[in-house]
């Protein structure tokens, strides 16, 4: 594509893109209806597509584009189109979220959100090839991770929220795992997940407990209903354990993530010696303790928190700590 040609490219993409974000943007129950002919041909969008997967595959490279977008850049991105916002809020009040203190001017954000488009539909013709999910045959993604693990004298509490997205039409199950804090011994009985201290709060049925190694638990999550392409759901985790399994934490996902959240809580009266941050290591390195990385200090109330975005399947984000003597 010749610089004229992808530059009349491009302000055609903006213009649609700038279409798509009106209104409720993303979450518009219309959308299947709005969507442009380039916009379709960034998303690879057939012909006999159902509405459901013309949704998926334009919520999906949306937020590929979006994820490729320089930091500083993603947030404003997302909630310009209406990702992770109530269903209900239009762009208008979206686009007063941008501004703050003396910012706050309808045609500076107006002029922001507008940059963020035209970036965006310049990322999507500088990598056309890597924009669609044709080629992968993940069921779904994890569009957010959030956990919180905060450390007692009788044991510690995982709190987990996940949300995924569907890439399949009828996803029925989702496969999870959680590391356990003692091995199990050959031909020891599989313990249940209460008795492991696991409790689903929210977001389905959990069947098919099954060891995968000797310190790992996997499990199915049932949805309430299945998902169809492009549908997201969310669900909840307590995990309570009288003992942690070892001095890290870490998600190691098997399917991509688009962002984790983790925040530790220790406990004051025995604080770590140190702690710092995995990012995107080898599960096999991640509890080496002398591998050089950023450091992090817990503050007053003894918790660290960090975050990771664009996690790569199999490898390890998280945090690692020394205990203190």
């Amino acid at each position: 594509m010749d610089q004229v040609a992808a530059g009349t490219k491009i302000e055609e993409l903006s213009a649609e893109l700038k279409a798509l974000r009106k209104g409720l943007g993303i979450q518009a129950p219309n959308l299947p209806q709005h969507v442009g002919v380039l916009l379709r041909q960034v998303c690879g969008i057939e012909a006999d597509d159902s509405p459901g997967t013309v949704r998926g595959k334009v919520d999906e490279t949306v937020r590929s584009l979006i994820t490729r977008l320089p930091e500083s850049q993603r947030k404003a991105a997302r909630l310009i189109f209406g990702f992770d916002t109530p269903a209900d809020q239009r762009y208008t009040d979206r686009l007063m979220q941008l501004g703050t203190g003396a910012d706050r001017n309808v045609r500076t954000m107006q002029r922001r959100a507008d940059d963020v488009v035209r970036l965006i539909a310049e990322t999507a013709y500088a990598a056309p090839g890597r924009l669609t999910h044709a080629g992968r045959k993940d069921p779904w993604h994890t569009s957010a991770l959030a956990v919180r693990l905060t450390f007692a004298e009788t044991g510690a509490e995982v709190f987990e929220t996940r949300r995924i997205i569907s890439h399949v039409d009828g996803l029925e199950e989702i496969e999870h795992s959680v590391s356990l804090a003692r091995p199990l011994q050959p031909g020891q009985p599989l313990p249940t997940l209460e008795g492991l201290g696991i409790d689903v709060v929210a977001g389905g049925e959990v069947h098919s407990e099954r060891m995968v190694s000797s310190t790992r638990v996997a499990f199915r999550l049932r949805p309430p209903r299945p998902l169809d392409t492009g549908e997201q759901h969310e669900f909840f985790f307590r995990i309570r354990v009288d003992e942690f399994p070892s001095p890290f934490y870490c998600c190691t996902p098997e399917y991509p993530c688009e962002s984790f959240d983790l925040n530790v809580r220790f406990d004051r009266r025995h604080p770590p010696s140190r702690v710092w941050r995995i990012d995107g290591e080898f599960s096999k390195d991640a509890e080496d303790p002398l591998a050089p990385r950023k450091p992090l200090w817990p503050d007053n109330a003894g918790e660290v928190h960090t975050s990771f975005h664009d996690l790569e399947p199999a490898r390890s984000y998280g945090l690692g700590w020394q205990p203190g003597g």
